[in-house]
């Protein structure tokens, strides 16, 4: 029995060390770089049914959400999706949706890596930080050559993607604050 407890302490331990779905502010002062990141494992399925006994395949996801500020240079605000994946010869496509609360908003990525993972970086516009935050739903859509892959936030990811873009946000107003009406030039 204590063996048991002492495996489950351990577990517990590690668990809460992980920076798994943990949003994290870094203040890198050699590089002067600002950041806040937030790195997490949702579930990702294919639309199709073609997994076991008909139902849909599961894929190994990461995403990762970077704000970097660099020189005083407003940010820009990146989720990097990052799927092991077996060999394909399809490539993750360019083109991700972003559905909050049933509206969908397409993004384009330029940037495309294959080592022993697929990994399309997506920027995700200014004007989308405070609809991120308010959203009752968010669910990204991926596709891998014409197979379109659901990425489903649990509530608990989704509270922590609204908790990054909160801070993106916070950081952004603190560090950039706006220009008083009576001093903008035209």
């Amino acid at each position: 029995m204590k063996i048991i407890l002492f495996i489950l302490f351990a577990c517990l331990l590690l668990n809460s060390c992980s920076t798994i779905n943990k949003v994290i502010e870094v203040d890198d002062q050699y590089k002067e770089i600002k950041s806040i990141k937030l790195r997490q494992q949702p579930s990702a399925y294919s639309v199709e049914k073609n997994g076991h006994l008909g139902g849909r395949s599961s894929y190994n996801l990461t995403a990762n959400l970077i704000s970097e500020i660099k020189s005083g240079i407003i940010p820009d605000t990146k989720i990097d999706f990052q799927f092991i994946t077996g060999i394909r010869s399809d490539e993750l496509d360019s083109v991700m949706y972003l559905v909050l609360d049933l509206e969908k908003i397409k993004l384009v990525s330029a940037n495309y890596k294959y080592k022993q993972l697929m990994s399309r970086e997506f920027i995700v516009p200014e004007n989308l930080w405070v609809s991120i935050v308010h959203s009752k739903t968010i669910l990204y859509r991926l596709y891998i050559g014409h197979e379109g892959i659901d990425v489903e936030l649990t509530d608990s990811e989704m509270n922590k993607v609204r908790e990054f873009f909160s801070r993106v946000i916070q950081q952004r107003d603190t560090l950039f604050p706006s220009t008083p009406e009576g001093k903008m030039k035209w």
